[in-house]
């Protein structure tokens, strides 16, 4: 039975354009004593540039630090940016001795600000197929409406490894910006989609090799506390996976995102395996790796890479996770 190190990781803004909001031009170029606009634009793209530099750093030691065979990776803005990202960062950063992961999918999505999913790998993909298309029923707070159901994707990629084939659905559901509760029927859509997906995609879903990973954007309990405000019933009720990261006997070391907003930890991110690798990896735990993350998050205390800030430079807002399945 071949063994898979898998990492799911939120990346945040893997982007290979300049592009600010205005409000976050405005409050940058406020901090600069330059009278005419093109100057005071030019300091903009140098701190965006020595900030973003300094971002990839630490992404790339981050993932060096769990050394994943796969990388399944949201907010990546095109191939263009992921494969600037492996060979200049990933590449250069671990040095002598690295692996290429010369096997590399993403698939341009339904976004509006152009951030995809994608993965590199290892091994080989022998099949990947998008799901941006697939339509439905979202439950919005003034009514339902028919449309597209993912915010960005259910990217479908079949891992191949000794013979043996692992299908990957990297999602990143659309987030809680807007409150919860109102954003709530548009995840439970995408939940419910990938559920349908996977029932499609196999006769018997419960025996068959199948593991969705990615940013979820929801959480199903605070530090051991359930809560039921969440919209992934589809996938995280009843017996129809394993939601890995639960598996980690300390709640309070569970969460994969610090909310400064309100001071909040919680885990969005996710590896759900189906129950026959749950019941071939009875004793696998999941890896959160945190050494990324900037001093805000005060409740780790662990090590971090030299020059972390207080809200940047950091790896990403989110902790990757990577845990080795047998399949």
């Amino acid at each position: 039975m071949p063994t898979l190190k898998i990492m799911t990781f939120n990346v945040e803004n893997l982007l290979s354009r300049f592009r600010f909001r205005k409000f976050e031009e405005e409050s940058l170029v406020s901090l600069m004593d330059l009278e005419s606009e093109e100057e005071r634009l030019q300091l903009v793209r140098t701190h965006w540039n020595q900030l973003n530099h300094e971002n990839r750093v630490f992404t790339a030691l981050t993932i060096k630090e769990a050394a994943p065979e796969v990388i399944c990776m949201q907010e990546v803005e095109n191939m263009r940016a992921l494969k600037f990202f492996h060979d200049r960062y990933l590449r250069r950063t671990w040095g002598h001795g690295f692996n290429d992961y010369q096997h590399q999918v993403l698939i341009e999505a339904n976004d509006p600000r152009g951030i995809d999913v994608a993965v590199m790998s290892r091994f080989r993909i022998v099949a990947a197929a998008s799901n941006q298309d697939r339509e439905g029923s979202v439950l919005y707070p003034d009514g339902v409406r028919e449309e597209r159901i993912f915010r960005r994707d259910c990217l479908e990629v079949n891992l191949k490894k000794q013979n043996k084939v692992l299908t990957v659905f990297v999602c990143h559901f659309k987030s809680m910006s807007g409150g919860r509760g109102k954003t709530k029927g548009r995840r439970a859509a995408e939940a419910a989609a990938v559920r349908e997906i996977i029932q499609e995609r196999f006769d018997d879903p419960a025996a068959a090799s199948w593991v969705v990973v990615g940013d979820l954007n929801d959480y199903s309990e605070t530090d051991g506390a359930p809560d039921d405000g969440h919209g992934l019933g589809a996938l995280l009720d009843g017996q129809f996976c394993e939601d890995a990261i639960k598996r980690i006997p300390d709640p309070m070391e569970r969460w994969t995102h610090y909310y400064a907003g309100d001071d909040s930890y919680h885990q969005l991110d996710y590896i759900l395996l189906s129950p026959a690798l749950a019941q071939a990896n009875p004793d696998a735990l999941p890896v959160i790796v945190r050494n990324g993350q900037p001093f805000r998050a005060q409740r780790y205390e662990g090590p971090r890479w030299p020059r972390t800030g207080y809200d940047d430079p950091k790896a990403s807002d989110h902790c990757p996770v990577m845990m080795e399945i047998s399949f």
